[in-house]
């Protein structure tokens, strides 16, 4: 067995050497003697011993390195003259190329036997092929996807989180992971959840504007009004086709922290998609330092033609907040088409409402509601009367708002939940806590669940627990953004005086 072990090892090590210096021979004819002839015989074939196979345990094994070696009545010899004695560098490569793809395959298929007794759902082809082994972290990764998600069905949410992080950690390409350990994250530990939004941010491109809408929400939900106003800065200039939206955030999460500094940083940026912001912005600056005089008088002026649809938006509230209830008017009748409907009606509501013009503000609701909804269509109808019902409390308008619902019959699913979020939250602000407690009472029964987010916001609207700020329950109520937008407006607690100024 020892001289077996001997052999092979010679065996791997002579095809390599003796085939080198077979090579330097046949190179230096003439002026080196052959390696592996004995020197002191003839060097004519099969006459002539071999020197290379002396010291093998058995001396036959060395034809594995030189098919050359034969046996004849005198012993073993070389079978050809000293000129022709040559390498075999095809045998080598087979011997070579045999063990190494022994080897692999002997590999590759324990790695795959361990894989599947773990549990993966791996392929033997994706550990096989080398183009397909970015399957295998892969395949890790949604296997602790998978015992995550049976975590969270247990109610086991540390240890569901911590088979999310794993499984990030296996695939960190997985941008769907990583969100959602960001979004389970943002009410246990929101330091940590904001460094997965901005580890997504860096490192998807491609869902940069999706992330920082997702991060935006979670900001807003928890009151974290000066990243979140960072964060819209930034997307001002960063996400051109919402850049609308971004302005509106900025203005609203600006004005909850009372701090201008990022409206002036903007004011002066010189990127072009600036451009566009810096007459709203003049404006805005002029209104929050009490100049309203100008401020009126900046507004009658013509906004640029090619102005985003905001601007008109943004004119429009601006000129009623000062009062001036027509031109605020006119502004959303001429932008209609730049606006869209939701949008226009969700100003015009308020405006109504705010210049008591009640009969007109009735008219427009009944024309809201007599529409022909069908499927999802009705969703941004309803989540605007709702946040118009925050804003201006309305018995009546929720009377015929949930009387429209009714004959609906609107389903709860992941597509409606925001919207029957956003009514329970309007009969909450309208005062009426028994059409409150009945949609609480819908919802619990529909999500065969107790619910207990929404007993918080029903102990909310009552007054219990002494909670006056709409982010004490919002992180656990996902609203849509108007209505949240809503929501911190008519219930913003203390006011925050953290500057968005500093780092």
């Amino acid at each position: 067995m020892v001289g077996w072990l001997a052999d092979f090892f010679r065996l791997a090590w002579g095809l390599l050497y003796w085939n080198a210096r077979k090579t330097l021979f046949q190179l230096g004819r003439g002026r080196t003697r052959c390696p592996c002839q004995s020197p002191s015989d003839s060097g004519r074939a099969l006459a002539t011993t071999c020197d290379a196979c002396l010291h093998w345990a058995k001396p036959a094994r060395f034809k594995r390195v030189c098919p050359l070696l034969v046996e004849t009545p005198d012993g073993l010899r070389c079978s050809v003259d000293t000129a022709d004695v040559r390498p075999f560098w095809g045998l080598t490569g087979r011997y070579y190329g045999g063990t190494l793809a022994a080897l692999y395959v002997a590999g590759v298929l324990a790695v795959f036997g361990f894989l599947r007794i773990v549990g993966y759902p791996i392929s033997i082809v994706h550990v096989a092929w080398p183009g397909l082994w970015h399957r295998v972290p892969q395949a890790r990764g949604w296997f602790f996807v998978e015992r995550a998600n049976r975590a969270f069905a247990a109610g086991r949410t540390a240890e569901g989180l911590l088979f999310l992080i794993n499984a990030f950690e296996f695939d960190p390409g997985n941008y769907a992971v990583g969100l959602t350990i960001a979004r389970h994250y943002q009410l246990l530990q929101p330091n940590t959840s904001d460094r997965f939004y901005e580890r997504l941010l860096n490192t998807f491109p491609a869902q940069r504007d999706a992330t920082a809408q997702d991060w935006y929400r979670a900001l807003l939900a928890r009151g974290d009004f000066v990243q979140a106003a960072r964060l819209s800065r930034t997307q001002v200039i960063a996400d051109a086709a919402r850049a609308g939206v971004w302005m509106r955030a900025l203005l609203f999460t600006t004005r909850q922290i009372g701090d201008d500094a990022l409206l002036d940083e903007l004011l002066a940026d010189s990127a072009p998609e600036a451009r566009p912001w810096r007459q709203l912005l003049a404006v805005e600056k002029l209104l929050r330092t009490g100049r309203t005089a100008e401020a009126r008088t900046a507004l009658g002026r013509p906004w640029p033609g090619q102005a985003p649809p905001y601007t008109f938006y943004y004119q429009a509230g601006a000129l009623a907040g000062l009062g001036d209830t027509f031109a605020a008017l006119d502004v959303l009748g001429r932008a209609e088409a730049s606006l869209g409907q939701t949008a226009r009606y969700t100003l015009q509501l308020d405006i109504l409402a705010a210049a008591e013009a009640r009969g007109v503000l009735l008219r427009d609701v009944e024309k809201l509601l007599g529409q022909p909804l069908r499927g999802t269509d009705f969703l941004p109808t309803i989540t605007l009367l709702c946040a118009h019902l925050v804003r201006h409390p309305d018995a009546e308008i929720l009377a015929k708002l949930t009387l429209r619902l009714r004959h609906e019959r609107m389903d709860f699913n992941n597509d409606t939940a925001g919207v029957w979020f956003s009514l329970v939250c309007a009969a909450g602000a309208v005062g009426d806590q028994d059409r409150m407690h009945t949609v609480v009472l819908q919802l619990k029964e529909a999500s065969k669940s107790s619910f207990a987010a929404l007993d918080t916001v029903e102990a909310f609207f009552r007054g219990d627990g002494g909670a006056r700020r709409a982010t004490s329950f919002l992180p656990v109520l996902p609203l849509p953004l108007e209505v949240a937008y809503a929501m911190i407006e008519r219930y913003p607690g203390a006011p925050l005086a953290t500057p968005a100024s500093k780092p």
